[in-house]
Order: structure tokens, then C-alpha cells, then sequence
């Protein structure tokens, strides 16, 4: 919520410079501090997944842990992560940022002709303009900020358990496992137990997601998805 409010601290200052608001235009907004959320969220995590499911697969296939071995791995999957804010989730926070622009931009042309009509000064004028977007955004900024976290947790969650099963070089499968909720989506519940190779993706709906939350797949397949996956060692 904190870089969401960031996030538009540009309209705010432009207001401040727009002495006629009937001639404001929404400005270029921060998205630096939305990537900077993706990334700490990511950091923590996919991270303590990745570390926790690799674990998991080592004490179940009883390998021998090698001494300094935990801090190589973490550093390589904390590399990994950063390459996958970069190449992937990019195109989420650009989506993020877009969207806000479109939000404030169809609210401006809703409030700034209700303000113009009331004949108030400049003055006036601008603080009841940053008054209204500002009450308005918190609101707005409460609803996308549950479903951002809600969607991103999950996909990171997933994400960073898939890497860090991975990374014990041992084949293995993965499985679908439906959150099986009240809201899941039928084609969700449906794949429940499907299972694929470590490097093959699930038919989910008639598309391919290689983890639950994979951000090449489509909004209605991802957004608020609750779903997870476990493993089985390929032969064991």
C-alpha cells in the first residue's frame, strides 16, 4: 500500500504546478516503487520456498548435505529470482503502473468538471482536486493492493518451490494440487492431481502454466489463485 501511494505521488506534485486544473494532464507515474515491493516480496518469499521445498526433497531422498553447500545454492537462487523480476514479472509491474494511469486518468475526467463548475480559485480548486483523488486512491489502492499480494505471494511461492526443487538435480514430477475452495475456478479443481515432468507444463483449461500463478498465462488463469504443487521423485 505504501508504493501504490508512491506510486502517484507524480499526480499530486502536478497538481501543485497546474494553476487551471481544467488543463491537468495525468503525469508519468513512479513505478520504482512498485518495483521495489516485487522485489522485496520476492526476495523473502520465493526465497524461504525455494530453500524450504529443496530441503524437503534432500531429507525424503536422504542426501548428504555438503559443507558451505545452503549459502551456494541461496546466493544462485537469489541470482535466479533477480533474472526472473527482470524477464517475467517486469511485465507485471509495467501492467500495474498502466493501470493506475488509466484509473486516475477516468477519474480526473469524472471530478475535475464537477470542481470547474463550482467557480472555486485556483487555490481552491487544486486542493479539492488532490483531496478527491486521494480519497478516492485509498480505497482503490486497498482492493488492488489485496489482490496484487494475494496473486503475487502465491506465484512467487510456487515459482521459487519449483526452483528450489530443481536445484537438487534429482528428476522429478510435479502435481497440481487445487486449493479446492468455494471460489476455485472449475478448470482448477478440475486439474487436481494432474501430473507433468519438472520441465513440462499443466493443462490448466486448455492452457499451459508451468506452475500455478505462471505469469505467461492469461489474467483469468492467474489472478487470485489459491492453487499449489507437490513433488514425486521420478522412479522412487
Amino acid at each position: 500500500m505504501n508504493a501504490l501511494e508512491k506510486h502517484i505521488q507524480p499526480v499530486y506534485d502536478k497538481i501543485d504546478e497546474t494553476s487551471n486544473i481544467e488543463f491537468f494532464e495525468v503525469p508519468s507515474l513512479d513505478n520504482e516503487a512498485i518495483r521495489e515491493a516485487y522485489k522485496r516480496l520476492y526476495m523473502s518469499t520465493a526465497l524461504d520456498f525455494a530453500m524450504f521445498d529443496r530441503r524437503q526433497a534432500q531429507k525424503m531422498l536422504k542426501m548428504e548435505l555438503k559443507q558451505g553447500e545452503e549459502e551456494i545454492i541461496e546466493s544462485l537462487i537469489m541470482d535466479h529470482i533477480l533474472v526472473y523480476l527482470r524477464d517475467y514479472v517486469g511485465s507485471e509491474i509495467v501492467a500495474c503502473g498502466n493501470t493506475s494511469v488509466l484509473l486516475i486518468q477516468k477519474l480526473c475526467d469524472r471530478i475535475i468538471p464537477e470542481i470547474a463548475e463550482q467557480g472555486l480559485g485556483a487555490g481552491r480548486a487544486q486542493t479539492m482536486l488532490r483531496d478527491r483523488i486521494k480519497s478516492a486512491w485509498h480505497e482503490m489502492k486497498y482492493f488492488r493492493t489485496e489482490r496484487i499480494v494475494r496473486t503475487e505471494v502465491n506465484r512467487a511461492s510456487n515459482w521459487g518451490s519449483l526452483e528450489g526443487v530443481k536445484s537438487t538435480g534429482i528428476d522429478h514430477d510435479k502435481v497440481w494440487l487445487s486449493a479446492l475452495a468455494q471460489q476455485s475456478r472449475e478448470w482448477h479443481t478440475a486439474a487436481d492431481g494432474q501430473k507433468v515432468g519438472m520441465n513440462e507444463s499443466f493443462d490448466i483449461g486448455g492452457e499451459g502454466l508451468e506452475y500455478p500463478g505462471d505469469p505467461s498465462g492469461s489474467p483469468g488463469n492467474t489472478i487470485n489463485c489459491l492453487c499449489s504443487m507437490t513433488y514425486e521423485v521420478k522412479g522412487f
